[in-house]
């Protein structure tokens, strides 16, 4: 967040004890820091912005092929893994409940 208040504001975070920034400022200043700063990334983010979200759907709509790097396509992919892994668990706890019911049951 330090480096990120004086990449993009010139503000040093020392600030706040001098006096000269008020919390109520910084806090301002941190929730509209851009996505791609280090902060917005290490709180979840992905660090792209708009501009790499356009060029992104830019790349899809003339090769018919998604970005590789996009976002949006691993937090899918990454959903669909947790589904899958989701179901298979559910299937598994399924079988054993079964298999105690029914223990003649393969």
């Amino acid at each position: 967040m330090e480096a990120d208040l004086a990449r993009y504001y010139r503000i040093e975070l020392a600030d706040l004890w001098r006096g000269r920034l008020s919390l109520r400022r910084l806090a301002v200043l941190v929730r509209h820091l851009p996505p791609d700063s280090a902060t917005a990334v290490a709180a979840g983010g992905d660090g792209w912005t708009l501009t790499h979200y356009l060029q992104a759907d830019t790349v899809h709509a003339t090769t018919g092929q998604p970005h590789p790097a996009d976002p949006r396509i691993r937090r899918a992919e990454e959903e669909k893994r947790a589904r899958l892994a989701e179901a298979r668990n559910r299937a598994e706890r399924r079988r054993l409940r079964m298999a105690a019911e029914d223990p003649d049951r393969p």
